[in-house]
């Protein structure tokens, strides 16, 4: 059994459509692109390709730490780099473990307040009305579309006495409600359009879609005034380089319907008995709170392990054909824009990565391949001008509960010789290198291994850096003046130990170009 329940993809699209008005004639009769956002930065720098920074975290939304807060402390070592920073990113993963209104405030909230109008007393501050002082930019993460499953559902119904003896339910960042599949995310981030009276439609499109990116108007994003994103996949602009931020949680169909099923129900109902134990001993453990973290974080991985089964199980799922189309379209109009100089995507699940529980699991494959499709038809339109360049310069992601920096070799695909950071371990909890190494293969037709990516950084759960212990984390991520695009990645760590945190400070990290990494990994291959 599990905690929570994922919504089908088809859900999850149908749902979010409805709530920003998806292509509403009114929308339509206006010319507005409803994946755009223009932000209005004050006080920044104006010179076109001119140097900035900005700052990654994800797979933060936690509230219980009683004794000592992972999120709230890793938002407070972003503090010295926020004032100058362009704006923050965030993988996904807003807040554990359903997504829930009633969790925002002190899982989401409290720890970023700074980052908040009216932050100075954020317990008054309603998550349906967040507005932002400084550009805060998430993607869906899949906790922010769960639910409660159906059994847990029916447990919020029972009489106060019977909710008291499951006190350690509520006390695990689960609470009696789920995300209404990503509704609560939509009403912190979104511009929830059907909340908007059909009656006031037209004069609130003419006050907030005013911007214009190439002759398309747009919504315009104003900090410390009307904070939203217009939908669960959108990009911008800042400096000439695009980001595209991708709601991955509708690209990660399972490939294959060649499993065997006999097999993948055996695990299911291996996965179910350990879940079950771990659920019993949580009953036991309110007291203890090392003891109940641990038992946590193993039962948050119980639950994507089953969840993935679950996805082989019932291969039916259809594919966001919309989003990747739209992705598509959107890196040939970036490429061939002379006024763009380079191009970052973010997205929650990985494409690569060596955490232990997620480097093979459907979801990574799902979404690698549907990504490595569309750079595929990226790389074929633009032709002989993809050559020399690289197709993304940089892709983020979070999901894995680490921090990672990998590089890929010659895939064959439109995906080689590319920069991929894992920024996952901002507070919730930690996971572990897998022990196979940092070394990623696939097999090709012939059955021979082949090497497609290579791990430079992991920072998780055993931390050999600061004895093997907890290292939770964030990045600041530099790009520098003009062309080709230079980016330098600084990881900002922090190990909790017993005695309270201790501050690593790491050099920062330059990622090569594309024809250094083809020099690099042809003498090694």
């Amino acid at each position: 059994m599990n905690l929570a329940s994922d919504p089908p993809i088809e859900r999850k699209i149908m749902r979010m459509a409805h709530r920003v008005r998806w292509q509403h004639p009114a929308i339509s009769a206006r010319g507005i692109d409803q994946t755009r956002l223009v932000i209005e930065q004050p006080g920044m720098h104006s010179k076109e390709h001119s140097a900035f920074h900005f700052l990654v975290l994800g797979d933060s939304g936690t509230g219980r730490h009683r004794r000592h807060s992972p999120p709230r402390h890793i938002a407070e070592r972003l503090l010295p780099h926020k004032d100058k920073a362009a704006f923050l990113l965030h993988t996904g993963d807003v807040v554990y473990l359903v997504g829930a209104a009633a969790q925002y405030r002190n899982n989401f909230i409290r720890p970023y307040r700074e980052w908040l109008c009216g932050g100075e007393d954020w317990e008054s501050i309603n998550p349906q009305k967040l507005v932002f002082n400084k550009p805060f930019l998430p993607v869906l993460g899949n906790h922010d579309y769960y639910d409660l499953a159906p059994i847990i559902s029916a447990l919020a119904g029972l009489t106060l006495p019977l909710r008291r003896y499951l006190q350690w339910f509520h006390d695990v960042d689960t609470g009696w409600r789920g995300s209404d599949q990503g509704g609560c995310f939509a009403n912190a981030f979104m511009d929830v359009l059907s909340d908007v009276p059909s009656s006031q439609l037209d004069d609130y499109l003419d006050r907030h879609y005013k911007a214009e990116w190439d002759g398309q108007r747009c919504l315009h994003y104003q900090p410390g005034h009307h904070t939203r994103l217009p939908n669960r996949y959108y990009r911008f602009r800042h400096a000439g380089v695009d980001v595209f931020a991708l709601d991955s949680n509708t690209l990660i169909a399972p490939l294959s319907s060649h499993d065997d099923q006999g097999l993948l129900r055996q695990q299911l109902k291996s996965l179910d008995e350990k879940q079950n134990r771990c659920l019993k001993a949580l009953s036991l453990q309110t007291r203890d709170e090392q003891k109940r973290d641990r038992l946590m974080d193993d039962l948050e991985t119980l639950q994507e392990e089953r969840l993935d089964l679950q996805r082989r199980l019932h291969h039916h799922a259809a594919e966001d054909g919309e989003q990747l189309t739209w992705l598509r379209d959107g890196l040939i109009a970036s490429h061939r824009d002379p006024s763009a100089r380079g191009r970052i995507l973010t997205l929650h699940h990985p494409p690569y990565v060596t955490e232990r529980t997620k480097w093979s699991q459907a979801d990574t494959l799902g979404i690698r391949q549907r990504l490595r499709n569309v750079l595929d038809d990226v790389n074929t339109a633009l032709g002989k001008q993809s050559r020399n360049i690289r197709t993304v310069d940089l892709v983020l992601s979070g999901h894995a509960h680490c921090l990672e920096i990998l590089r890929t070799h010659d895939t064959g695909h439109g995906d080689s010789f590319t920069n991929w950071a894992v920024c996952g371990g901002s507070g919730y909890s930690l996971r572990d290198q897998r022990g196979q190494g940092p070394h990623l293969s696939e097999s090709q037709s012939n059955g021979k291994q082949q090497r497609v990516a290579s791990s430079d950084l992991y920072v998780g759960r055993s931390w050999a850096d600061c004895d093997g212990g907890k290292a939770y984390s964030a990045l600041r991520v530099d790009i520098s003046e003009g062309s080709p695009l230079q980016i330098r990645l600084t990881p900002l760590i922090s190990n909790r130990e017993e005695d309270g945190w201790n501050e690593v400070t790491m050099d920062p990290i330059e990622l090569p170009q594309a024809d250094q990494l083809k020099t690099m990994f042809s003498t090694t291959d």
